[in-house]
């Protein structure tokens, strides 16, 4: 296999990084797969603890997708075996223990969707189950050796637990251990993994070399806020995007993206070349320096150019030429879309969250969330109250709930 010689790859994968530990050592190992036509090992290790993905995890996929694309080894590391334990990373209290079975369920939907972006015939699929279910309880024992409960306390979120007297079990001590074995296991000389993730990847470097092997390279992306612009893009928070949304709602959430993140997503989310970028970043920063609406670079215009690009990665220029469509007709022209759902009930009425959740399938702590948000409209009147009782009339309305979401309502005769 030939590889691009080393300053056009360190060019590529650098893209979006936020911090290498450490970029000569890269350099090094670029320089010897060139010479021995070798590919270097790159590991990102997903506990698949949720049944889905959101564009946040993309990120660090992506970048595994950079590495792929420059020929190297695409290593998806499935961690059916510390999911049953939790990462404590930012946590405040400990997680919730999952079985195995819960485990590979969600597992199944995590490579479904990562092979959108990676190709699968070239990656590496390995879970930690291979190593860590065999083992023994000297295993372990070795294993909890190789750290100290000082070195542990000194990650942030174990400090902060231990001061204001929270729990922290003896397991999240040996998390950070047991995702630096991996790399022992698997004999990585990358590891991929967010900010947040730094002292778990750091300590797979302090036990290769315990284990007498080259420490791995740590390359860290940035964590990327959620649609509110505020925190990081999590379920818990409903400000996500997710991989498996339809093509409208993906292009619909994006055009709600406030405009300073829309060159941070270009970057981490986008291959699209950093000189059109740059482009963007200038105008994004003039004050009136567009000429109107039908110029490329009108903001509106330059975040309709970042929800293609996202659809057309996850779907096809097709889906992403369809979903913006929608949205011009929805959002911008105020139409209602050619298909509207029709629900139907027997009760005579119901509290405005139970429609809400029983229309849209969401949940009802979510259903009260877009009430309270002033998200929900019945006939284009505002709902307030998520407890308000509704009436079902025997003739069709229209909820509207978000932005782009219309439901007809009306009770069942019969």
């Amino acid at each position: 296999m030939s590889f691009a010689d080393v300053e056009t790859q360190i060019k590529h994968l650098m893209r979006g990084v936020e911090e290498i530990i450490h970029e000569e050592e890269l350099r090094e190992r670029l320089k010897k797969s060139l010479e021995t036509g070798t590919p270097i090992r790159v590991k990102l290790g997903v506990d698949p603890t949720a049944a889905d993905i959101h564009l946040g995890h993309m990120v660090t996929i992506r970048k595994l997708k950079h590495f792929q694309d420059m020929g190297h080894t695409a290593i998806f590391l499935i961690g059916d075996f510390t999911a049953r334990v939790g990462d404590p990373t930012e946590r405040s209290e400990g997680r919730i223990r999952l079985t195995k079975e819960q485990v590979w369920e969600h597992a199944k939907n995590y490579t479904k969707q990562v092979f959108r972006v990676l190709d699968e015939a070239k990656t590496e699929v390995r879970n930690n189950g291979e190593w860590f279910d065999s083992q023994s309880f000297a295993d372990c024992l070795d294993l909890a050796y190789r750290s100290t409960v000082a070195r542990m306390l000194e990650r942030n979120d174990f400090e902060k637990r231990y001061r204001e007297g929270s729990p922290i079990s003896i397991t999240e001590f040996l998390y950070p251990l047991m995702q630096g074995y991996d790399s022992v296991a698997l004999r990585c000389d990358v590891e991929l993994g967010g900010t947040d993730q730094k002292f778990n990847l750091l300590a797979g470097r302090d036990m290769q070399i315990q284990h007498g092997q080259p420490p791995q390279i740590v390359m860290m992306t940035p964590l990327i806020e959620g649609l509110d612009g505020s925190k990081k893009m999590s379920k818990t928070e409903g400000n996500y995007v997710a991989v498996d949304d339809p093509p409208e709602d993906m292009f619909g959430k994006l055009m709600s993206l406030r405009d300073d993140l829309i060159v941070k997503y270009f970057i981490l989310l986008t291959d699209v070349e950093m000189r059109l970028i740059d482009e963007y970043r200038v105008a994004l920063t003039e004050i009136d320096g567009h000429q109107g609406a039908s110029d490329p670079l009108h903001p509106m215009n330059i975040k309709k150019a970042l929800a293609r690009a996202i659809v057309t990665d996850f779907y096809d220029a097709a889906a992403a030429a369809a979903g913006e469509e929608h949205f011009e007709k929805v959002v911008q022209r105020k139409e209602l879309p050619d298909e509207v759902p029709l629900r139907t009930f027997q009760q005579a009425s119901m509290p405005a969250y139970e429609l809400v959740a029983a229309c849209a399938g969401v949940s009802k702590a979510e259903a009260r969330r877009l009430v309270d948000q002033g998200g929900v409209k019945l006939e284009g009147a505002k709902i307030s109250d998520p407890s308000a009782e509704i009436s079902i009339p025997g003739e069709e309305q229209t909820l509207r709930v978000g932005k782009r979401k219309f439901y007809r309502i009306r009770r069942t005769t019969s």
